[in-house]
């Protein structure tokens, strides 16, 4: 059984999460899905994300290559004595092998290292990360005098050309990661022991499956987990809903009913156990004769970006970049659609707000499923387009979350497995589907949308489609609201 020929920190934080991890990416890498395009957009915005990085340390030379370990390791030392910047350098020592964002060299003759990570805040698991680099770096003879991690401030905005040191912050983790080096040898014996022995580890299903990031063996692993689980009780701890697993409580209707504090969570497990859809009429009915018409049932999609794409905005905010609107005068009237979608590279909400003003009249509710979102979304734009902040803020009180009723359980339908997102609401109560449609979920609008509209090269054609695929999909968002409207209606008489 071939073995890996080095031992890498990403080998080493999967040892740190999981040994089962550990042992099947270096022994079974078939078992392995492919990178789904999600994964693949946080890689690709890791890489945009370093890329800039660099331009902090000019001078910088990139150690290229991959798989070719012994190049890069001569490629590396040969450029060690020029004591400039090195990007990507390569060093092995034993068993180990390391390759930080930046080796920096310093005039005492150490050197720093600093580490790119396309988040906002320090995680345990990017100190690891260093601290196993920092061992792999010291072990081979080098004198690592600091180590750094380089994130994207959140407050910064952009104005006019991308500020690289305005953009970044700076954090020293000397100290924090200097516990964790006494700790890597040790770690990483075990782990080779783990790696190769000839059956892989038992492991239970536990915290670790997502933490700190989702394992790809999350398929494998819950193979014997039912849909309605312990896990769709709303908002339980997870180690609760564990400890109810290991116990032998599979589904959700098996867990004792003493057992369950929550009221809601009772709810859930009744309708579960008789197969029933629960109704609260007293709700139902005072939130549908609190509505005032018109309705206005409003759906966002929006983009958002490590390094902002727009002047005026910031690291990760969402930026609408379009808008389905359905308009319902009346219960026996039939709703007027709306939509708007920006296309091309400018900053697409002056157009956005101007015609979404246009069409919400002076009266009547606004509804939005989570409608903080959307409301954030509109708070956020205010701040660039002052101009628009009064009919934001006059708006604003006339907002109806349509997902509180699911939220509290004041309607809940097992075929909703637990959740109360639209997507699981839509398909139970009406029957609807998304599965269909070429965007069908938001996650995939923000990147087809960032595709087609940042990337060089893509066709009319292309970009004729995904736009197609865009609007379609927000309608049914807000089309679904209007169905399950209808059906709170029918229930609540």
């Amino acid at each position: 059984m071939a073995k890996d020929p080095v031992f890498s920190k990403s080998r080493y934080l999967e040892g740190l999460q999981c040994p089962k991890l550990l042992w099947m990416r270096c022994n079974a890498k078939e078992e392995f899905p492919l990178v789904d395009e999600a994964m693949q957009a946080l890689f690709d915005q890791g890489h945009q994300v370093t890329e800039l990085a660099r331009t902090l340390f000019p001078g910088g030379i990139e150690i290229e290559g991959v798989t070719d370990y012994d190049a890069i390791i001569r490629r590396t030392q040969d450029l060690l004595p020029e004591r400039v910047p090195l990007f990507e350098a390569a060093i092995r020592v034993k068993n180990l092998f390391a390759r930080p964002d930046v080796l920096f060299p310093n005039k005492d003759g150490s050197w720093d290292i600093f580490e790119v990570k396309s988040s906002g805040k320090a995680k345990d698991v990017n100190l690891h990360d260093i601290a196993f680099q920092t061992v792999c770096y010291e072990k081979s003879g080098l004198r690592i005098r600091r180590a750094h991690l380089v994130l994207v401030d959140g407050d910064y905005v952009r104005s006019g050309k991308i500020d690289a040191k305005a953009l970044f912050k700076i954090e020293d983790v000397t100290k924090l990661i200097r516990p964790l080096c006494k700790q890597v040898e040790v770690h990483v014996d075990c782990m080779i022991r783990i790696r190769d022995q000839k059956a892989c580890p038992e492991v239970k299903i536990g915290p670790q499956c997502s933490a700190p990031y989702e394992c790809p063996l999350h398929y494998l692993c819950w193979n014997h987990i039912p849909e309605d689980s312990p896990f769709i009780y709303s908002g339980i701890r997870k180690d609760k809903a564990f400890g109810f697993i290991n116990e032998g409580f599979l589904k959700a209707a098996d867990v004792p009913v003493e057992r369950l504090s929550s009221a809601t969570h009772q709810i859930v497990r009744a309708c579960h156990a008789g197969k029933k859809i629960h109704i609260d009429l007293k709700a139902i009915k005072g939130l549908l004769k609190s509505l005032e018409f018109p309705l206005y049932l409003i759906d966002f999609e929006t983009i958002k970006a490590a390094i902002p794409l727009y002047e005026n905005t910031r690291p990760f905010q969402q930026v609408p970049f379009q808008f389905s609107l359905h308009i319902l005068e009346d219960w026996s009237k039939k709703p007027v659609h709306h939509a708007f979608l920006a296309e091309g590279k400018e900053d697409p909400r002056p157009e956005f707000l101007k015609k979404l003003r246009s069409l919400i009249g002076s009266k009547g509710d606004i509804l939005a499923f989570n409608m903080k979102f959307e409301s954030g979304c509109l708070k956020d734009s205010a701040e660039a387009f002052p101009e628009y902040r009064d009919w934001i803020q006059e708006i604003e009180p006339r907002f109806v979350d349509l997902m509180v009723p699911f939220r509290r359980f004041d309607y809940y339908d097992p075929k909703q497995m637990g959740s109360y997102s639209i997507k699981a609401i839509y398909p139970a109560l009406v029957g609807g589907s998304y599965k269909n449609l070429e965007i069908s979920d938001g996650g995939q609008a923000t990147r087809e949308y960032g595709r087609v509209t940042f990337t060089e090269g893509v066709s009319e054609e292309e970009k004729r489609a995904i736009y197609d695929g865009l609007l379609e999909y927000c309608k049914l968002d807000t089309q679904a609201m209007i169905d399950v409207l209808k059906v709170l209606k029918k229930a609540g008489g």
